[in-house]
C-alpha cells in the first residue's frame, strides 16, 4: 500500500493511502526484469493479507479498488474504528514465483519458531535449489533496522554473485 505524507507546518494532517503497488508500468517492468533474468530479491516481512487502516484513513483512500478490498460488508466497516483492508499476497508475481515465496514463508515460519532470535541472523534468505530460476529469490526481513540501503546491496551482490547487475531491493526500483 502506497501513502501519502502530510505536508510539513502547522496543522499537518495524518497520512493517506494514495494507492496500490504496482501499478500497471511497474507491474510490467517487473515483468521486463524478470524476463530479462535479471537479479529480483523480494523482501518480506510475513505473510500477512491484511493491512488495519484507521476508518478516517480508510475513508480517504482515492481509489475504489482500496475500498473493494475492504470486503462486501464496508457499509458495516462505516461504524468500525479499524478497518482491515485485504490486500492480495505477491500478486504483481507470476503464480510459480507466488508459490515458491509461499513455501518459503512456511519453512521460515518453521526455522522461526524452533529458533532464538538471538540466533538468527537479520536476513533469511531462501535456499537456492536445483531446476529454480535464480531470479527472483526471497528473503526475510528478521531485523529490519539493522539493513540499510548499503547492507541490502551486499546481500544481493552476495546473493546473485554478479555486482553488474543491480537488483531492485538495493534501488528501491526494478532496473
Amino acid at each position: 500500500m502506497l501513502w501519502e505524507e502530510p505536508a510539513p507546518g502547522p496543522g499537518a494532517k495524518n497520512w493517506k493511502p494514495r494507492g496500490l503497488w504496482p501499478n500497471e508500468a511497474q507491474r510490467a517492468g517487473v515483468r521486463e526484469h524478470l524476463d530479462g533474468e535479471r537479479p529480483l530479491l523480494v523482501l518480506l516481512d510475513e505473510a500477512r493479507c491484511r493491512v488495519p487502516m484507521l476508518r478516517e484513513e480508510w475513508r480517504a483512500a482515492p481509489c475504489r479498488l482500496l475500498r473493494d478490498r475492504a470486503g462486501a460488508d464496508s457499509g458495516d466497516l462505516e461504524d468500525d474504528e479499524v478497518v482491515d483492508v485485504r490486500l492480495p499476497f505477491l500478486d504483481w508475481l507470476p503464480e510459480a514465483h507466488r508459490k515458491r515465496a509461499v513455501r518459503f514463508l512456511a519453512e521460515s515460519d518453521a526455522a522461526l519458531s524452533r529458533t532464538p532470535m538471538a540466533f538468527l541472523p537479520p536476513l533469511m534468505t531462501e535456499e537456492r535449489r536445483d531446476g529454480v530460476p535464480p531470479s527472483p529469490r526471497f528473503a526475510r526481513r528478521l531485523l529490519p533496522n539493522a539493513l540499510t540501503a548499503d547492507r541490502l546491496a551486499a546481500a544481493v551482490e552476495h546473493l546473485f554473485g554478479d555486482a553488474s547487475h543491480r537488483c531492485a531491493a538495493a534501488t528501491g526500483s526494478v532496473r
